[in-house]
């Protein structure tokens, strides 16, 4: 597995402000939802979402990779 692999320091860096984004959007959602539309809230949970997925792209990778070896 890729796993193996040592990131560099940009990637680490580019991680760690994916997973705060996520949380601080997150949080902005929830803070507004009592004053903001509903689209409004959704589309700042949804980019949330976002955030974190890509916060976690190199385990999705990696998870890929194996789905996809195991199918060859």
């Amino acid at each position: 597995m890729s796993s193996k692999r040592t990131r560099s320091m940009g990637e680490m860096i580019s991680t760690i402000c994916f997973f705060g984004m996520s949380a601080w959007i997150a949080l902005e959602a929830l803070a507004l939802m009592s004053v903001a539309p509903s689209w409004q809230i959704y589309g700042l949970f949804g980019a949330s979402i976002m955030c974190l997925l890509g916060g976690m792209r190199f385990i999705i990778a990696d998870m890929a990779a194996a789905i996809q070896r195991k199918f060859k």
